[in-house]
């Protein structure tokens, strides 16, 4: 099975399971105001967040949620980000993506991780742009986001970017793999790190 059929086998189970509540807050999000659009589609991964990740997403409250938080706060990245993901998720993808582009360009980390992932896979008939994924995998992976660290360096090492402006130098993308490892969450994250890590430095010898 590959990744992106693993990933949609993991989306379709937790499209049929019950709402699950995962990841801690980040400390520095008390005094945040905690809107019910973060209660009910912040993603556990978003170092964004203000509250505690949401899977699967509850779509027809959730998007009502984020519509109205959006509509009082409409320069807010986080909520900007929390709309376009229940959108995506409802498969209301042209709407969608203006979110998501407003989040990426307002610096997310979460949203230019997530757009690139889109744009990569083409999902939902959003057009493939590889040079697109590029620049927004080495922001996010600047700015911290542990799975634009991972597939930033493995698109390098395996030519994925090839024709791109590659803005990182071998030596920032090892620091990229680097900072992962120390971020790795359990043995599957770790053997992860060190595969991609691996294939980086063959492919950085090679050339």
């Amino acid at each position: 099975m590959n990744f992106l059929k693993y990933i949609a086998a993991v989306a379709t189970v937790a499209l049929c399971s019950p709402v699950i509540l995962f990841g801690a807050v980040p400390a520095w999000a008390d005094g945040h105001e905690i809107t019910e659009c973060d209660q009910l589609v912040s993603h556990g991964e978003d170092p964004d967040r203000v509250a505690p990740g949401v899977s699967p997403v509850l779509l027809f409250a959730g998007e009502a949620a984020c519509r109205e938080a959006v509509a009082k706060d409409p320069e807010n990245m986080r909520l900007r980000y929390q709309l376009a993901r229940v959108l995506f998720y409802a498969e209301k993808t042209e709407e969608s993506m203006p979110h998501l582009n407003f989040a990426a360009e307002a610096g997310s980390e979460q949203a230019q991780f997530v757009l690139g992932y889109i744009t990569d896979g083409g999902l939902q008939g959003v057009k493939k742009d590889t040079c697109k994924v590029e620049d927004l995998w080495v922001r996010s992976a600047r700015q911290g986001r542990f799975a634009a660290r991972v597939s930033y360096p493995r698109h390098v090492a395996n030519g994925k970017f090839k024709g791109c402006d590659i803005q990182a130098s071998s030596s920032e993308i090892m620091s990229f793999l680097d900072a992962a490892k120390g971020q790795a969450d359990g043995y599957y994250q770790e053997i992860l790190v060190e595969q991609v890590t691996e294939t980086y430095s063959v492919s950085d010898h090679a050339n």
